[in-house]
């Protein structure tokens, strides 16, 4: 029985279903309705437009046609009266419906670009291997299959053309050869291969080292037996939280209220968002989390609970919904929570009255549900339904070898061979009708062999059951005598008993007897006799006991003949079971033999046919073999014509389908680019209109007037705002430049409020009613003279406060624009310390903070800092070598003298720079500010935006990972020296000598150091110069360019 296929909306529009026409429509469906059918016959899948794929009944209620086969009946069937109805859906509509159906396309090309699924493998190998196989066993076309696993078998079923052993290491060598010469190939690892051999068909599927091989009829359609499989076992392996009371908690997306409507809320925005996960109501141990699976619910997790319970504990409105989302890759199905009763349909059908009284609600919710799922709800009507019915997997069409043509000598010498090969053809037919008249004379002598055997069996059978009749019964009267043998040996030991215990006490008493006999008569004769008289009750007491023994042997005896008869027992009953099997195969045999005898007559018919046939053409083929000589070549050479066109076909085809195929992929990129465009249109569109809206209610605000109406006073924003742009892409920090703006804004915005400040009250749009209805002409009056304070304002004060913002903004970028080249100077003062030998970590940490301006008065500090420590370590170094180094020594204290001095004069080093920026990174007030805004007047500084404009250093941190990470502080090492003095020096040393012995070695390297200059005079500017050092040069010149 055919299905219907889930939609969204119907098409009315006449449908043209022949070759070639193009649908009015985009994506959808048309179904073919015949006669007063109430389901209907077939389906045609329409994608962009065109009709791809077919689909409809078979022969039988249970089979399927799909591709070329669907639609040459779906053609037969639409001679007859027939409808035609379309039906439209979306893109993934239509890439669910071939998820579900794809052996309904003809060809696999016009599925690609629907979206991503699984390949037929991978869907097949996610269930029972063994399940599989059982499958398999149902078809027609298949002849056998095996399974196996790194060579070693798994499993197997119907008739392999070998052992089933041997097979599977053959099998996975092959595999293992395919899939390596696949990858290097260009392949991806996955799909599978189809061997034609003969007249059968190898379908070879792997995954890792799991091997399975189909062996088919030649005309077996490969895809479609596994998709077809794939819908029958339908189900997950392994899926998250199976049977699970409670699923465990994901990332929160969304958290709300309980309620029917809240749980549609956070359905609808699941959906859009394709979360896998679960909504879970409540926090308790009767929480109820529903299961989503790409937005979809597909099961429950109730702690328990029914489904109705579960459905009342979801939408109660005192619990808290959560919208979780599993992490990536986890499956969630059917199988997932404890509600084993939870269907979508059911879903939807309970949510929308499980809380709701009012019909008219319960159809809207049902309304809104059923948009939401109502494709899904179809979608797995149609999964059910395809699980029952089976598609037709034979009909593949298979290409066969072309003949082989060989150049043909003169008329006479072929006639010749062609005789010689007819009569040698009919010699070879006769040979072989004669061995298969043997052969059939042998199976005949074996069919009669095999039906002797087989009465044989059946008599010795007879005879065997005769014999198990006769033992049994023969067994019947040993256990009846066992029994009764049982019986009278229990009676003989319990008299044995009673006997003993009546002998012991007789010995008693005739001891006692004895012993006052003896005592009282003291007779010698009398005690011989008493003796006598004890050893005669000794011996009957012995032969007592030797019966008992004896009986004792004989119950032994009886039992080990009893198990000896079962054992026989249990031999004759194994022994005539295999005589049945025997008499099973035999009879197996000779149906096989019979039918081999049938099928040699046939052929030995056949074959006679042959014979007679193939003379009666060799006899025509010599009366046509001279006309058939001269067209012979005519032929050949017309098709060597006809090969060279079809190689150009064929070439042109794969042309065709690969610029179709670039075609395609291009079409689906113009149609979603198309679609985002319209959709950014719309949205466009809805915030034009939105704006519109808002301009018509702010135009009848004075202030939005003003500020809507008067443009000019913003226009000289623009320079400034290309100068911020170009600031960020030098690659420098621009944090003072954004507080600067923001700083800016926050003059503007309080301007704004200040001229805002006009009695709103007056107004009110009941002030204004009120007036309008008393006094008309006082209401226009007011509205008139409103607007025109506010405009005036406007013009005026907020014009001036701009104009001298974008001023003071303009003064901050030319600021700023000097520290970046100071900075840039400051970096290549920065290398050549680092070649002088400064401390490397030092230079790094200032070379890190020359991207930051607003840390420029830090970075020249600490500069100075080095370059006064260089300066130092040259005069320390200058006392220790000869004059000439001196002397170069020399040139170098002289730059960096020099530099000290710029430095220096700019104020960066004296915690004072001047310029608009660096007032700014004080105190966070612009310049305008200050000279026209009251300090009681003027806008508080955050302290947050005054943190990020201090003037600090970034220092970069040694990360180890043995020891704990230590702050690197830079420290000045060195302090400033004192005048070169001697007696205060002498005395500097002696106090410090007495105070910090650590210091004294100091104190009298700076005395000596001052003596030395003092006698040499090396600071003096009267020394001749000497040779130039180019490196030098080169540090002076890059030096010299330094303008603060």
């Amino acid at each position: 029985m055919m299905f219907d296929l889930p939609h969204i909306e119907r098409f009315d529009d006449e449908i043209d279903v022949s070759s070639g026409t193009i649908q009015p429509f985009e994506h959808g469906f048309i179904t073919t309705w015949v006669g007063r059918r109430k389901t209907p016959f077939g389906h045609r899948l329409v994608r962009a437009g065109r009709i791809v794929g077919w689909i409809c009944e078979g022969s039988s209620a249970t089979k399927l046609l799909g591709g070329a086969d669907a639609r040459s009946a779906l053609e037969e069937a639409e001679k007859n009266q027939h409808r035609l109805v379309a039906s439209t859906c979306s893109m993934h509509g239509l890439a669910e419906i071939a998820s579900l159906l794809p052996e309904a396309f003809e060809f696999q090309a016009d599925t690609q670009g629907l979206g991503a699924s699984d390949t037929l493998t991978d869907r097949l190998f996610a269930r029972n291997i063994s399940a599989v196989l059982q499958a398999l066993s149902d078809y027609d076309h298949v002849r056998g299959a095996l399974a196996a696993d790194q060579g070693i078998i798994i499993d197997s079923m119907g008739d392999l053309p070998g052992k089933a052993e041997e097979l599977s290491a053959t099998v996975a060598s092959l595999s293992d050869a395919m899939n390596t010469q696949q990858t290097k190939l260009g392949g991806d690892g996955n799909g599978y291969a189809s061997l034609n051999m003969g007249d059968a068909s190898l379908l070879l599927a792997s995954s890792s080292s799991i091997v399975l091989a189909i062996w088919t009829e030649l005309d077996a359609n490969h895809a479609r037996l596994l998709t077809d499989i794939a819908a029958k076992l339908d189900g997950e392996i392994g899926t998250y939280a199976e049977g699970s009371a409670s699923l465990p908690d994901g990332f929160v997306l969304r958290e709300g209220k309980g309620g029917s409507d809240a749980v549609v809320s956070m359905l609808s925005a699941a959906l859009e968002e394709r979360v896998t996960g679960h909504l879970k109501a409540g926090v308790s141990g009767k929480s109820v989390s529903l299961a989503l699976n790409n937005g979809l619910p597909v099961a429950m997790a109730a702690n328990g609970q029914s489904f109705d319970d579960a459905m009342l504990g979801l939408t109660e409105s005192k619990r808290i919904l959560k919208l979780h989302r599993l992490a990536s890759g986890t499956m969630v199905s059917a199988s997932t929570g404890d509600v084993s009763e939870f269907t979508l349909k059911q879903f939807v059908e309970s949510l929308s009255t499980v809380r709701t009284r009012s019909e008219k609600r319960r159809d809207s919710m049902m309304h809104r549900l059923m948009n939401m799922y109502g494709f899904e709800i179809g979608l797995d009507d149609v999964r059910v339904i395809r699980s029952k019915l089976s598609i037709h997997v034979g009909g593949q069409e298979t290409a066969q070898s072309l003949p082989t043509a060989a150049p043909l000598a003169g008329v006479d010498a072929g006639l010749r061979r062609r005789l010689e090969e007819s009569e040698q053809r009919a010699d070879s037919l006769m040979r072989s009708n004669a061995s298969l008249t043997t052969q059939l004379q042998d199976a005949e002598k074996e069919r009669t062999e095999a039906l002797v055997r087989l009465d044989e069996i059946k008599q010795s059978s007879g005879e065997q059951t005769n014999t198990i009749q006769s033992k049994n019964d023969e067994l019947n009267r040993v256990q009846v005598t066992v029994s009764e043998s049982r019986a009278s040996m229990e009676q003989a030991e319990e008299r044995a008993d009673r006997l003993l215990r009546r002998v012991s006490e007789l010995e008693h008493q005739l001891s006692e007897r004895a012993a006052e006999l003896a005592k009282a008569l003291g007779d010698t004769e009398s005690s011989a006799a008493l003796r006598d008289e004890i050893e005669t009750l000794s011996n009957q007491e012995a032969n007592t006991r030797a019966d008992l023994e004896s009986n004792a042997q004989k119950l032994s005896s009886i039992r080990e003949q009893t198990e000896l008869e079962e054992r026989r027992l249990r031999s004759l009953e194994e022994q005539v079971s295999t005589l049945r099997e025997r008499q099973a195969s035999a009879q197996t045999k000779s149906n096989a033999s019979e039918e081999k005898i049938r099928a040699a007559q046939a052929r030995l018919d056949q074959i006679e046919a042959e014979t007679l046939s193939s003379r009666r053409r060799a006899e025509e083929e010599h009366q046509r073999l001279a006309e058939d000589e001269a067209r012979r070549m005519q032929l050949h050479s017309e098709m060597r014509e006809l090969m060279g066109e079809r190689k150009e076909l064929l070439t042109e085809l794969g042309n065709l389908g690969a610029r179709r195929g670039n075609a395609e992929t291009e079409l689906s990129g113009l149609i979603a680019r198309a679609e985002a465009i319209t959709e950014a249109h719309e949205e466009a569109v809805a915030d034009i209109a939105e704006a519109e809206r808002l301009r018509a209610r702010l135009s009848e605000e004075p202030l939005a007037q003003a500020l809507l109406n008067d443009d000019s006073t913003f226009r000289g924003l623009g320079p400034v705002l290309e100068r911020l742009e170009h600031a960020r892409t030098l690659g420098y920090s621009v944090v003072l430049l954004d507080r600067a703006v923001e700083r800016a804004l926050q003059v503007v915005q309080s301007t704004v409020d200040h001229i805002a400040a006009t009695p709103r009250h007056l107004l009110s749009s009941e002030v204004m009613t009120l007036l309008e209805r008393q006094v008309p002409q006082t209401a226009g009056a007011v509205r008139g003279l409103a607007r025109w304070s506010v405009q005036q304002r406007l013009e005026n004060q907020l014009g001036e406060t701009v104009g001298h913002l974008i001023l003071d903004l303009e003064g901050i970028l030319e600021d700023y624009d000097r520290s970046i080249t100071m900075l840039r100077r400051m970096r290549n003062v920065l290398d050549q310390l680092g070649n002088l030998g400064a401390p490397p970590e030092e230079i790094e940490a200032l070379r890190m903070n020359c991207m930051r301006p607003e840390a420029l008065p830090s970075v020249a500090v600490e500069a100075r800092r080095l370059i006064r420590v260089a300066l130092d370590d040259i005069y320390l170094e200058a006392d220790q070598r000869d004059a000439g180094e001196a002397i170069a020594l020399e040139q170098t204290a002289q730059v960096l003298e020099e530099l000290l001095t710029q430095i220096d004069a700019s104020g960066l080093t004296k915690g004072v720079p001047r310029g608009a920026m660096w007032d700014f990174q004080r105190d966070g007030f612009l310049p305008f500010e200050r000279t026209a805004i009251p300090v009681g007047q003027r806008t508080p500084v955050m302290n947050d935006m005054m943190e990020n404009i201090q003037p600090t250093l970034v220092v970069e941190e040694s990360v180890s990972l043995d020891s704990e990470p230590v702050v690197v502080e830079l420290t000045d090492e060195w302090e400033e020296m004192p005048a070169p003095v001697d007696s205060e020096a002498t005395e500097t040393a002696n106090e410090e000598m007495q105070s910090v012995p650590i210091q004294e070695d100091r104190a009298d390297l700076e005395a000596e150091l001052a003596r030395l200059d003092a006698e040499r005079q090396l600071r003096s500017p009267e020394v001749k110069e000497s040779k130039q050092d180019p490196r030098l040069d080169a540090l002076h010149d890059q030096l010299s360019e330094l303008d603060f």
